[in-house]
């Protein structure tokens, strides 16, 4: 006689959902851009040395022990995540991270932004500070302003 409805009921949690990363460089670049217009270059360095120990400290407590893998394993999974074409070499006392240009930096100019006048600290200020008190120092050995490609080597003291 009738039609039964027939209810289905689809399933889903937050981490079901493509881990979509990008528009975090928008709302950082928003922020440098104002902590550098309203206070200056040693804030905005102050800010992202705080945000460094705070943010990255459970992986700053896992290189603090002498193993670089677990800093290699990090980046593997950030350029991963980005879905970005990067070369990342590593050994035993080194991380090399070679790029033709920054993710975030793209993403920022693909909406019709400038990146932050320093940037560059996005690197610089960020990996120097996770080095602090670890076996390893950081080395931005070359940057390109125009489109963030650099190569960045992390590599063990002394």
């Amino acid at each position: 006689m009738g039609t039964q409805n027939k209810i289905k009921i689809m399933r889903r949690n937050a981490s079901d959902n493509k881990y979509l990363h990008k528009d975090f460089h928008l709302s950082m670049n928003i922020l440098l851009n104002y902590i550098y217009n309203n206070w200056g270059k040693e804030a905005l360095i102050s800010y992202l040395q705080q945000y460094t120990c705070s943010f990255h400290k459970p992986l700053s407590e896992q290189i603090k022990i002498g193993n670089i893998h677990d800093l290699a394993i990090y980046f593997k999974e950030v350029y991963k995540k980005e879905e970005w074409p990067v070369q990342i070499n590593h050994g035993k006392d080194f991380l090399e991270i070679e790029q033709s240009a920054c993710p975030g930096i793209s993403h920022i100019k693909s909406k019709g932004e400038l990146p932050c006048p320093l940037y560059i600290e996005t690197y610089r200020t960020v990996y120097n500070t996770l080095c602090l008190n670890t076996p390893f120092e950081y080395t931005l050995e070359y940057y390109d302003e125009e489109t963030g490609a650099c190569k960045q080597i992390f590599k063990r003291k002394g």
